[in-house]
């Protein structure tokens, strides 16, 4: 039931004695009588007239504030400092305060049950293994490759940039929208060679990178030694260049699905 003030909820009840305790009736003229106010539909209006009838048509809000010196806030806050793990319902039964009167103690001095996060166990096998895996894989075999755009105007991300004020200070950034360009450039690393860059025409697609890696990329890695060019593989992010279909067809008929 919503808070209505306590006049509100007498003028209800006075149309309702006025509809003959018809709750529709008394609901549509509530909002004929006082259209500027919150109108309550009949099972506001029924739900205060029961409350009424029971001698609780104020509803009161209990305050439960504790006194430091109170021997309950003392018991409580002495048996989660000595078991920060003990559940209200142990509390319960070890001091017999009730378990409502103890989570709101808790409540009010800034307790919050906080639950276990449960972690994958990590032994010394797995750090051997990881290590062992990042020797192989990170510094020699995996070709690392990646494109970033360039504009003329910069990049300015919005999100980055505050101004604190008390009232709104209206700033303003002028952009060159109207004349701006851009280049996307790619670059990669594999076993130390530092591979690139290459600079795309146009915006990077599906057409574009599989004739890149299909005619430029054997140019660019010349300089990489043979043992590492029959060992190699190559890492791509599932942006929809690097999915397309034509570049995984091609990859996996040059690189064996590598």
């Amino acid at each position: 039931m919503s808070d209505y003030p306590p006049q509100e909820r007498i003028d209800m009840l006075l149309i309702l004695g006025d509809c003959r305790i018809n709750y529709r009736q008394a609901a549509a003229l509530y909002q004929v009588r006082y259209p500027n106010r919150r109108h309550p539909n009949a099972a506001v209006i029924r739900d205060i007239y029961l409350r009424a009838q029971q001698g609780n048509l104020v509803r009161r809000r209990q305050s439960h504030g504790y006194d430091e010196n109170d021997v309950r806030v003392l018991v409580v806050l002495a048996a989660v400092y000595l078991n920060p793990h003990i559940s209200s319902y142990q509390m319960e039964r070890q001091t017999g305060i009730p378990r409502t009167t103890i989570l709101r103690i808790l409540r009010h001095h800034g307790y919050h049950p906080y639950h276990i996060t449960l972690m994958q166990v990590i032994t010394t096998n797995d750090m051997r293994m990881r290590l062992q895996f990042c020797r192989w894989a990170f510094v020699y075999y995996v070709m690392f490759s990646d494109e970033a755009t360039f504009e003329n105007s910069g990049q300015l991300k919005r999100h980055n940039c505050h101004y604190w004020a008390d009232v709104k200070p209206f700033w303003y950034r002028q952009i060159d929208n109207q004349h701006r360009w851009s280049i996307n450039v790619w670059c990669d690393i594999i076993n130390g060679y530092l591979i690139g860059p290459y600079i795309f025409d146009g915006n990077v697609n599906g057409q574009n990178f599989s004739a890149f890696l299909r005619n430029e990329l054997p140019g660019l890695l010349e300089d990489v030694d043979l043992y590492t060019r029959l060992r190699m593989w190559i890492q791509l992010d599932g942006v929809p260049p690097h999915y397309a279909r034509i570049v995984r067809n091609y990859l996996n008929r040059r690189y064996n699905g590598m």
